[in-house]
């Protein structure tokens, strides 16, 4: 497919694009009706069969090339790039074609009988592509797999992780974790950290997010914000897991609450627990579910392992290096140029762009990034660590970085930055440290950084490439 950076298509025709998902479903809906009048016209179950296919066809073929249309500028808009992506738009392409060659063969098949195979292939051929592209679009929207993620449990069974014996089961890690996992996870995880709040790992708990409350203080349900929000009523802004989503049970909030009171340690098992009074029956009650949990568990982690996959045959065609980021709490990645480094430039970062939120780091030194391709770097939500030295980053398109929640450190040493794009950094919402060396700033508008934003560490050193 051609490359668009989004500063080329109209913003008119940006949001044009944005209304894919919702007409899509008119073609889908009259191309198979298409199918099915065919099938009643044949049998000769329909009145003026001829004409309601001309309309029908018509109608399916007008949509059907607004969608196409919608969705290719929603592609410009650089939101959605890689293989994933080139397939659904020459899918979509090939419905499109099917369709329109439908409604000819059909008016010639009204002239001329010989016409009606043609017509029906292209009939047969537009719901069978229609239906792959369904297919490639839900596997953008829900991730590659969606549909299947199952299917190797059907096959081998339950998930192979055997629970422990109850003797051993520990509290947080066998029942308050999956807990978390199945009803916050999906929101505070390594790709989605809401509130820059992780419910992971018990570090993560423990640290908090963007509030400053910890999560879990030991000993303390009244300090200990995950608890404190768990508890708030129905309706209220600040309840959690949010409206719409499915929310703890009473038995699980009592667990928690009872954990937190003895002291929130991952050692306290499930066996001392049980023997504990009326937060026994709390565990008795909650003991079947944990099957549930478990599942969903294992879904997660077998998702996690066919992204390895994936990110290594990325890899591996880019001549990147792509490796879990050992720096990070999370299940995150580092993405940084081999030595001597490949050429990597904007078209070749947009193929990272389904996978911009597991990236917790990147160092792109030396590489052909320039400001056009910052855009694409902001989409990368988890980013904690940017390195950007000796590239062709002139400062024009820092604004973009701002949109990153999560960046604390930005190393532009060697680079064309000036006085003009150092002032952005300013509005950069959790920059901690910068790298300045060898840049076109001034003396004064370094002094003027630190002035208005003294918690910002800037360094006029080289720093780290890695």
């Amino acid at each position: 497919m051609p490359a668009f950076r989004p500063d080329d298509v109209p913003v008119f025709l940006l949001m044009v694009g944005r209304f894919h998902p919702l007409v899509l479903h008119f073609p889908i809906v009259l191309v198979v009706l298409a199918l099915v009048a065919e099938l009643v016209r044949w049998k000769g179950w329909l009145k003026q069969a001829d004409a309601i296919m001309v309309v029908l066809l018509s109608a399916a073929a007008v949509t059907t090339l607004i969608s196409v249309m919608a969705g290719f500028l929603l592609f410009a808009s650089g939101e959605y790039a890689g293989l994933l992506m080139d397939r659904h738009f020459l899918a979509g392409a090939i419905t499109g074609a099917a369709v329109f060659l439908a409604l000819g063969f059909f008016l010639l098949f009204r002239k001329n009988p010989r016409f009606y195979p043609l017509y029906l292939a292209c009939l047969i051929t537009g719901n069978a592509a229609m239906a792959w592209t369904g297919h490639l679009g839900g596997s953008i929207t829900h991730g590659e797999g969606y549909l299947t993620e199952y299917l190797p449990f059907l096959v081998k069974g339950s998930p192979s992780d055997a629970p422990r014996s109850e003797e051993e089961m520990l509290v947080f890690e066998d029942m308050i974790a999956p807990v978390l996992d199945a009803k916050c996870a999906s929101c505070h995880n390594a790709e989605r950290a809401k509130g820059r709040f992780r419910t992971t790992s018990l570090n993560e708990l423990m640290a908090g997010g963007e509030s400053g409350k910890s999560g879990i203080v030991a000993g303390d349900t009244s300090q200990s914000e995950v608890y404190q929000r768990v508890i708030l009523p129905p309706g209220h802004s600040d309840r959690m897991p949010p409206e719409g989503k499915t929310p703890m049970t009473a038995d699980e909030i009592a667990l928690l609450a009872h954990w937190i009171q003895k002291g929130a340690d991952p050692a306290l098992r499930i066996a001392e627990v049980r023997q504990d009074g009326a937060i026994g029956s709390v565990v008795e009650s909650l003991l079947p579910d944990l099957a549930r949990y478990r599942r969903k568990a294992a879904v997660a982690k077998l998702r996690a392992e066919e992204l390895r996959k994936e990110l290594e045959v990325l890899a591996t065609k880019l001549d990147v290096i792509v490796e879990p980021d050992t720096m990070a709490d999370g299940d995150t990645y580092l993405l940084a140029m081999k030595f001597p480094p490949a050429p990597f430039t904007n078209d070749q970062f947009r193929e990272l762009a389904p996978y911009s939120d597991v990236f917790s780091r990147a160092s792109l030194v030396s590489s052909g990034i320039d400001d056009a391709g910052l855009y694409y770097i902001s989409r990368m939500t988890n980013l904690r660590i940017l390195y950007l030295q000796k590239t062709k980053v002139d400062g024009s398109g820092l604004i973009h970085l701002q949109k990153l929640p999560n960046l604390e450190v930005l190393n532009l040493s060697f680079t064309k930055v000036d006085d003009k794009a150092a002032l952005d950094l300013l509005n950069f919402p959790a920059l901690k440290t910068v790298y300045l060396h060898g840049t076109n700033t001034s003396p004064e508008v370094v002094e003027a950084l630190r002035k208005y934003k003294p918690r910002l560490d800037i360094r006029m050193e080289e720093g780290p490439y890695l």
